[in-house]
């Protein structure tokens, strides 16, 4: 098995071969500003510049301009890559928020047709790194939680199936996941990693929940998002 370096200062060690690995769909899962996002655009990132490894954004929540904003805080030229190629940002948020037909906004956001955009994509990009912002906004569009479980299945084998290392951002509806909360969404992927951001001490702290097909270090790690991103105090 190979694995895939995440590029994350401090963050790569708490494995036991460096990263996750390959083929992994992973769900990141966290309350809001704990840092989901800048961690999964990180890793495209430095899957781009540091590994040369081609990936995929996919949007659900920010416009690709606001997402290019925020990002050249942290020196990110994510505009560039996407010039270069190295980059695509799956752009699911604009149609919505513009006057459209409700039903073809629904039916742009069913998972058949992400997986089908998302295969297509991965084609003829030769990407190896997808990050899905989020799947919150997924959930809006079932009937039911096993409609939910469903699609969070065929969305996880899916992802496995194209070669590609994904992760999968959530939100969190409190801060005790993999302890004595356990939603449905943990066991459908092969990994959990949980961000907390306790708004007392202001102190943000990660965890890996789970992780198929590799020993990591228990416990759980402070971090910081400075002018570079993020990194861990390990």
């Amino acid at each position: 098995m190979e694995y895939v370096r995440t590029g994350i200062e401090d963050f790569d060690g708490l494995f036991a071969k460096n990263g996750y690995p390959q083929g992994n769909s992973i769900l990141v899962i966290g309350g809001p500003g704990t840092g989901k996002s800048i961690f999964g655009l990180q890793y495209l990132y430095k899957g781009a510049t540091l590994y040369d490894e081609p990936g995929i954004y996919v949007t659900l929540e920010e416009t690709p301009k606001k997402i290019e904003r925020n990002m050249a805080a942290f020196g990110w030229d994510i505009r560039k890559l996407v010039e270069e190629g190295k980059l695509l940002i799956m752009d699911a948020t604009s149609p919505r928020i513009k006057e459209m037909d409700t039903d073809v906004v629904k039916r742009g956001l069913g998972v058949d047709n992400l997986i089908a955009n998302l295969k297509e994509m991965i084609t003829s990009t030769g990407a190896k790194r997808v990050v899905i912002d989020s799947l919150s906004v997924i959930g809006f569009y079932s009937a039911d939680e096993f409609d939910t479980r469903t699609k969070l299945i065929r969305l996880s084998v899916s992802l496995s199936e194209m070669d590609v290392t994904s992760l999968v951002l959530a939100e969190a509806r409190t801060n005790e996941i993999g302890t004595s909360e356990f939603p449905p969404e943990t066991f459908l992927f092969d990994g959990v990693i949980w961000m907390m951001l306790d708004t007392n001490s202001q102190e943000r702290r990660i965890a890996i929940r789970k992780m198929r097909g590799t020993k990591h270090v228990l416990g759980s790690f402070k971090f910081t998002i400075s002018d570079d991103g993020i990194s861990i105090k390990a």
